[in-house]
């Protein structure tokens, strides 16, 4: 699997070709809105308040599974790494446009990073 950076870089000395970490195989089941809403209800995610679905007919919102897809792909990338207040990462441009496209927003904006307190409200 590719690292978070997201880019193989192979240089034949003229030209570099990038591989992003979305065209991996596991990746696109990922996104899978039945992946999310399972990742969604574990109690590993430690979602404060344990949200409910927003939803029409008790599903996720638009909003509430870019969040998840965005801890999930995390946690698939960094295999059980642990993250913290000083230890971040930021999710390859690939991905979060991968997320974007399978979950818009439906006012077309989107919030950026949010510390973990800030993104438990939003969910």
């Amino acid at each position: 699997m590719p690292q978070l950076e997201s880019l193989d870089s192979a240089n034949n000395g003229t030209t570099s070709v990038c591989r992003c970490i979305t065209e991996d195989p596991g990746f696109p089941p990922l996104l899978s809105r039945s992946v999310l809403e399972v990742f969604f209800y574990l109690p590993k995610v430690n979602w404060k308040g344990r949200p409910r679905p927003e939803g029409p007919g008790g599903t996720l919102s638009m909003d509430q599974c870019r969040l998840v897809a965005y801890r999930l792909v995390l946690e698939w990338i960094l295999k059980g790494q642990r993250l913290g207040r000083h230890n971040r990462k930021v999710l390859p441009s690939c991905v979060v446009r991968a997320i974007w496209e399978k979950y818009p927003s439906l006012s077309g904006a989107y919030v950026g990073f949010k510390e973990a307190e800030e993104a438990f409200r939003l969910i």
